[in-house]
């Protein structure tokens, strides 16, 4: 696989109309995944690994990986300790390939920002690499992290400026005003596939729930 075929498929997955679509197009994705985000130097998995090692002990508590793919994170995640670690993903087949890494303990099929049968704080954190981006989730998605994470515990979250700039950071914003969580770290700003000509930047936050 070349860059290219990186190129074209996120193109595809950000131009999806409906979610239906973008989950059709991550299935078609699924099996090549790995390979084209790696030559794309794809780095939103480590920098969200190297947040959640800082704030996360491995013990905490059990870690969602929300918009988990194909596993790249969880993957990580075992091999650096962390105990109990599930899955979330709203394509069947990238649900697939992440269950052939056996990495998680849980993988729930959904959709961040839709209803889950998961009880409120159920996770001592929620990392969400790549996921807040055009075409995929909004802010409705971190709202409702805010319910699935545990006072005290910790969301480690990449965001695309277009999103940023668009009333992501407003929303941050108001949520840190209303006492709902603190932001603890934020990264400088980064291009996440440096190797896909044109592609934009964005940065990582860690916000603590209140």
């Amino acid at each position: 696989m070349s860059t290219p075929d990186a190129a074209n498929h996120l193109n595809k997955v950000y131009a999806g109309q409906t979610e239906e679509q973008v989950a059709r197009d991550y299935d078609e994705w699924a099996r090549s995944y790995d390979n084209d985000v790696g030559v794309a130097g794809y780095r939103h998995p480590m920098v969200c690994l190297g947040l959640v090692a800082r704030h996360v002990a491995p013990d905490a508590g059990p870690v969602l990986d929300a918009g988990a793919g194909t596993g790249l994170v969880g993957d990580w995640l075992r091999i650096l300790g962390y105990k109990q670690i599930e899955a979330l993903d709203g394509s069947q087949g990238m649900i697939d390939v992440a269950r052939e890494r056996r990495c998680y303990d849980v993988l729930h099929l959904g959709l961040l920002g839709r209803e889950l049968p998961i009880e409120d704080g159920h996770y001592a954190a929620a990392v969400v690499a790549g996921v807040f981006t055009p075409g995929h989730a909004g802010t409705e998605g971190l709202d409702h992290l805010l319910r699935l994470v545990r006072p005290g515990g910790h969301i480690v979250a990449t965001v695309k400026n277009e999103l940023y700039d668009n009333g992501f950071g407003d929303h941050i914003a108001e949520l840190i005003r209303a006492g709902r969580c603190e932001e603890v770290e934020r990264t400088l700003d980064y291009v996440s596939m440096p190797n896909v000509p044109g592609h934009s930047a964005g940065r990582a936050y860690v916000l603590r729930v209140r």
